[in-house]
C-alpha cells in the first residue's frame, strides 16, 4: 500500500540523513541539500490526510453502532411478569387495564398499568358536566388462555428488545419470518363482541402461550376482558383458514 512504501521511504532517507552512509573504501554522509524534501513533506502530509480519513470512517462506524444499540424496541408481553431474556430487558412489570366492558365509548386499548402509581394530590375535574373516561383491571373472560385461568386478573411485562429497532404483532401465526427473531408467541385476544352485556369496541393484542395470573386477582370483578379470538369464514377466506378456529400470534422484532 502506498501508506507503507512512504513509511519505508521516510525511514531510509532519515537513516541516510542521521548516519554515515559506508562504501568500499571511504564513508560517505549524504547532505541534506540532495534530499527531495518537497516531495518528503508531501509524502506526511499525505499520510496524515489518510490517517484522518480512516480515522473519520471509524468513528463514523462506532457512532451508528452507539446508535443502534441505544435505540432497541418496545413490545408488551401480556400474561406475563418477565422478558423472555436473550437480548431483552425488563422495563417495568405490571398489570394489564383498560376501559371497561359494558361502557358505550370506553378506551379501545389495552395498558400496562405500573404497581407504583404516581399521583397529583388535589386533583380535580374542571369539567362542568362531569366528563371523563375510566380505568379499570381486567381478567381472563376464558379457561382457553390456561387451566383455571377463567376470572382471574391479567399480568403484564413492558419489555426491550436491545438489538432491534423494530416490532410487529402478527395475527394467525406462532412463528415469525425467517430473518426476524420471535419475541414470544401465543393466543390472539380482544374484548369481545357485542352480547353478553359487552359493547365497549377493543384491541386485537397476543396473550402469551404460557400465562400466568395476578397473586390475589381472584375476584369476578370484569373490567378489560381478555376472550378468544375465532376465525368466521365469508369475507375471511377460508381456507386456509377454517370456520370457528382460535387464532394464535407472534411478537417479532428485527
Amino acid at each position: 500500500m502506498f501508506q507503507s512504501k512512504s513509511i519505508v521511504y521516510i525511514c531510509i532517507i532519515l537513516s541516510c540523513v542521521t548516519v554515515p552512509c559506508y562504501g568500499n573504501t571511504k564513508s560517505k554522509r549524504l547532505l541534506i541539500d540532495d534530499i527531495d524534501i518537497h516531495q518528503l513533506v508531501n509524502d506526511v502530509d499525505t499520510l496524515k490526510q489518510t490517517v484522518q480519513g480512516q480515522h473519520n470512517q471509524i468513528q463514523s462506524l462506532l457512532s451508528l453502532l452507539s446508535a443502534k444499540e441505544a435505540a432497541g424496541a418496545i413490545y408488551t408481553r401480556w400474561g406475563r411478569k418477565d422478558c423472555t431474556g436473550n437480548g431483552t430487558e425488563l422495563v417495568y412489570e405490571g398489570f394489564a387495564g383498560g376501559g371497561p366492558f359494558a361502557q358505550d365509548g370506553a378506551a379501545v386499548n389495552y395498558v400496562c398499568l405500573p404497581h407504583d402509581p404516581d399521583f397529583y394530590n388535589g386533583d380535580v375535574s374542571m369539567s362542568p358536566y362531569g366528563h371523563m373516561s375510566t380505568m379499570y383491571g381486567s381478567e381472563y373472560e376464558d379457561n382457553y388462555f390456561g387451566p383455571n385461568m377463567f376470572q382471574k386478573d391479567v399480568p403484564c411485562a413492558v419489555c426491550r428488545a436491545t438489538k432491534a429497532s423494530s416490532i410487529m404483532m402478527i395475527p394467525g401465526k406462532s412463528e415469525c419470518p425467517w430473518t426476524w427473531k420471535r419475541e414470544f408467541y401465543g393466543r390472539l385476544a380482544a374484548g369481545g363482541d357485542s352480547g353478553h352485556g359487552i359493547v365497549a369496541a377493543s384491541e386485537y393484542v397476543c396473550v402469551d402461550y404460557s400465562p400466568i395470573a395476578l397473586e390475589g386477582g381472584l375476584a369476578d370483578e370484569n373490567g378489560k376482558l381478555f376472550v378468544p379470538v375465532k376465525a368466521v369464514c365469508g369475507t375471511l377466506r377460508c381456507p386456509p383458514y377454517k370456520n370457528n378456529a382460535f387464532l394464535t400470534c407472534a411478537v417479532c422484532s428485527k
